[in-house]
C-alpha cells in the first residue's frame, strides 16, 4: 500500500520522572574494564489505536559509562514485549531467562516456553542468535510461521466437510475421523460465523534459517552485570517490535510506542533540541545498517549484499547519515528510502525530534530526491486518473453493468471492521471491499441477473489491506493461494483462504464467481501491491483473462520504521506476498503482464466499448 499521510494530534508533556541505578558490569566485547551503568525511570505512554487515550506507565532506560545512548534491561524489557504483543493481538506470550557463567563470562538464554523457541545472547562477543526467529515472534496459537499484521487468522475446515460442500461428495468414513471433524467443529463453534477459512485444515510451513547477529559488525555492545543483561533499546526496538507496527521513540524525556506513530508522534516536538554527540551519531547509523541488512526486503532485487557495502560506496550519503546534525541526517534518509530505494513502499515520513521541524524544507528535498519509479508512478496514476474523470467526473460506480457485463472498480483494498455479519448494515452503500464484493455478488447472482462476464477494475488501484485482497481473489477464483516469505530468515508459508461472502456462516460455490462466468482483470501500471497481488493470482489460477498493461509491481508488506534519533520512515518489509507454483515461491515485485494489452487510457473506461471487446476476445 502507498503512503496515506495522517494528521497526528499532540499530548500534553509529562514531566521527566527520575530514578537512578548504578551497577558494575563484568566485562564485554572487546572492552576488558568494567563498565559503569546508569539507570533512570521514564514516563512511558503507549497508544494503539488511533484516537485512543495512551496508558501511561514507567519505563527505566540505562546509560553505558556516562554516554547517552539507551539501553535495557533483559528482565525488565521481557515482560514489555509481552505487554505489547498482547496489545496488539498477539495473544498471552511469556519469556524465560536463563543465564549461565565461564569464568568471567556470563550467557543468556531467552526461552519462549509455549513452542520452546530461543534466544541466545553472548555479550562478550556481541551475539545474538535466534533458533527460529519466526517462531520467537509469532502469535500464540497461530497455526501459520510466517505471517504480517494484516493477514486473516482463519477456522479451519476440515476435508471431508470441504468436499461435501463443494462436490456434494459423500464417503463414510472411520470413527477417528468423524471425532477429529467433530473436534474441529468444538475448536471453531464459539468463534463462528466467521469471514475466513483455511481450506484443508493447515498451513504449510517451511522452517527458516537459524538467524545470528554479531552486532559487533554494527560496533553495538552488549553489556553483561552478574545477573543481568542490557541491549541498546533501539535494537530491540528494530529486531523484536517494529513487526508488530508499534513506533517506539525515546525523545529524552519520555518513551513514546505508537501504532504507526498516530497521534503520539508529534509529542516529540516539545523534546530538548540539540546536536548528537558523536557517539549517538555513529551508533544512529550503525543501527540502521543493523536494521536494513536485517528488514529491508529487496535487498536481493536491488542487489545489496549487505549496507556497510552499499552504503560506503555511496560516500556524501554516509557522510550525511553519521552526522551529528540531526536535520542532515534525517534529509539524508530522505535521500536514501526515496531515491536510492525508490520502490513505492519506501518512504520517509518525518525527521528526527531534535530539531526543529521545518517542513518546507522537508518537501522540498523530498522532491529533489525523488526516484524515477516514484515519478514516473504518479504521472501514470494522473493520466489514468484523468481518462477516468472524462468519462466519469462525479465518481466511477462501486458496481456497475453494461449489458451482460459487471464491472467492479475499487482504488484501494479496505478492511473497516472485524463483524460483517451485523444484519443493519446497508449494503446497497458499501462501506470498503469486503462490502462492495458482499454486494456485487449479491448482484450479479440475483434471480434473473443477465450477467456472463465479470470484470475486476483495479486500473488504479494502489494497494491497501491484504484481508481484503485475499477476500476478493476467494470471491473471484474460489479460493486464495497465499504464499509469504519472510527473507530475513527464509521460512516460508502457504495457506488456501476460503471466504464467506455470502454470510451464511458456511464456505461453498454460493460464495464465489469462479465457474459459470467469463472473469476479467483490467490492470495499468499503477496496479501496485495488493493491486499487483490480486492479478498475479488471477494470472497463475488460468481462470482469468488479464486485459490492460503490466502492473506496478510491490510485493513486500511495508514496515514501519524508527532511527535511534526519531526519524519515522517505513521501507519495504522482509515479509513477501507471493504465488506459489510447484512448490516454489515467486516474488511478483517485477510486475504481471496481461494477456491482451490495452494501449489508449481511454479505452479502459468505456465500458460499453470495453464490454463489447472483452466478448470478442478468443
Amino acid at each position: 500500500m502507498r503512503i496515506k499521510r495522517k494528521r497526528y494530534l499532540a499530548l500534553l508533556p509529562l514531566l521527566l520522572l527520575s530514578l537512578t541505578v548504578t551497577v558494575q558490569a563484568e566485562p564485554a566485547g572487546n572492552n576488558n574494564a568494567s563498565h559503569t551503568v546508569e539507570g533512570k525511570t521514564y514516563p512511558y505512554l503507549l497508544q494503539i489505536l488511533e484516537g485512543e487515550e495512551p496508558k501511561e506507565d514507567e519505563m527505566t532506560l540505562y546509560f553505558v559509562d556516562g554516554g547517552d545512548i539507551p539501553y535495557v534491561a533483559l528482565s525488565e524489557y521481557l515482560p514489555c514485549l509481552s505487554a505489547l504483543f498482547k496489545a496488539v493481538g498477539k495473544g498471552d506470550i511469556t519469556y524465560e531467562v536463563e543465564t549461565e557463567k565461564d569464568g568471567n563470562d556470563t550467557t543468556f538464554r531467552v526461552t519462549r516456553p509455549d513452542n520452546q523457541s530461543a534466544l541466545y545472547i553472548d555479550p562478550a562477543r556481541d551475539l545474538m542468535i535466534f533458533d527460529n526467529f519466526n517462531s520467537f515472534t509469532q502469535t500464540a496459537g497461530a497455526k501459520a510461521l510466517v505471517s504480517a499484521l494484516d493477514l486473516p487468522e482463519a477456522d479451519m475446515v476440515d476435508v471431508i466437510t470441504l468436499l461435501q460442500d463443494l462436490h456434494g461428495y459423500s464417503k463414510s468414513e472411520p470413527e477417528t475421523q468423524e471425532q477429529a471433524a467433530d473436534a474441529i467443529e468444538e475448536e471453531t463453534e464459539e468463534n463462528k460465523p466467521s469471514l475466513f477459512a483455511i481450506k484443508y485444515g493447515v498451513y504449510v510451513n517451511r522452517v527458516g534459517d537459524a538467524v545470528m547477529l554479531n552486532l559487533s559488525d554494527y560496533e553495538i555492545d552488549i553489556i553483561a552485570s552478574d545477573d543481568e543483561c542490557y541491549i541498546p533499546f533501539q535494537t530491540m526496538n528494530d529486531l523484536l517490535e517494529n513487526g508488530t507496527y508499534v513506533l517506539y521513540v525515546f525523545d529524552g524525556e519520555k518513551v513514546l510506542g505508537s501504532f504507526y506513530g498516530y497521534d503520539l508522534i508529534n509529542e516529540m516536538d516539545s523534546a530538548p533540541k540539540h546536536d548528537m554527540s558523536k557517539e549517538f551519531a555513529v551508533f544512529n547509523y550503525n543501527e540502521l545498517r543493523l536494521l536494513l541488512d536485517c528488514k529491508y526486503g529487496l535487498k536481493s532485487e536491488h542487489g545489496i549484499e549487505d549496507f556497510e557495502t552499499f552504503l560506503n560506496i555511496n560516500t556524501d550519503l554516509v557522510s550525511d547519515l553519521v552526522s551529528t546534525d540531526p536535520m542532515r541526517a534525517s534529509l539524508a534518509l530522505i535521500k536514501l528510502t526515496s531515491l536510492y530505494f525508490d520502490d513505492l513502499h519506501s518512504a520517509f515520513i518525518r525527521g528526527s525530534y531534535l530539531y526543529e521541524k521545518d517542513r518546507g524544507i522537508e518537501e522540498q528535498v523530498q522532491s529533489v530526491y525523488t526516484g524515477p519509479s516514484d515519478i514516473r508512478y504518479d504521472e501514470l496514476e494522473e493520466i489514468y486518473s484523468n481518462a477516468r474523470k472524462e468519462v466519469y467526473p462525479d465518481e466511477v460506480p462501486g458496481y456497475e453493468e453494461a449489458g451482460d457485463t459487471a464491472f467492479i472498480t475499487f482504488d484501494e483494498f479496505t478492511k473497516k471492521r472485524d463483524n460483517y455479519y451485523d444484519s443493519g448494515i446497508d449494503r446497497d452503500q458499501p462501506e470498503d471491499t469486503i462490502d462492495l464484493i458482499i454486494y456485487a455478488n449479491k448482484q450479479i447472482k440475483r434471480e434473473g441477473s443477465p450477467i456472463r462476464n465479470i470484470v475486476l477494475d483495479l486500473s488504479n488501484n494502489d494497494g491497501g489491506a491484504a484481508s481484503a485482497a485475499i477476500f476478493v481473489i476467494s470471491w473471484f477464483l474460489g479460493e486464495a493461494d497465499i504464499a509469504l516469505r519472510d527473507v530475513f530468515t527464509g521460512a516460508e508459508t502457504n495457506a488456501v483462504y476460503l471466504a464467506d461472502v455470502n454470510l451464511d456462516g458456511e464456505f461453498n460455490e454460493d460464495d464465489t464467481v469462479g465457474t459459470g462466468y467469463k472473469l476479467y482483470c483490467l490492470t495499468s501500471n499503477t496496479s501496485f501491491s495488493c493491486g499487483n497481488l490480486v492479478p498475479a493470482a488471477c494470472k497463475s489460477s488460468g481462470k482469468v483473462t488479464l486485459v490492460g498493461q503490466t502492473t506496478g509491481g510491490g510485493s513486500c508488506v511495508v514496515l514501519p520504521c524508527t532511527t535511534a534519533a526519531g526519524a519515522v520512515f517505513q521501507i519495504s518489509g522482509p515479509m513477501q506476498i507471493s504465488i506459489i507454483r510447484n512448490g516454489s515461491f515467486y516474488n511478483t515485485d517485477s510486475g504481471i503482464t496481461p494477456h491482451f494489452f490495452l494501449d489508449k487510457p481511454e479505452s479502459f473506461y468505456d465500458r460499453p466499448a470495453l464490454a463489447e471487446y472483452l466478448r470478442e476476445l478468443k
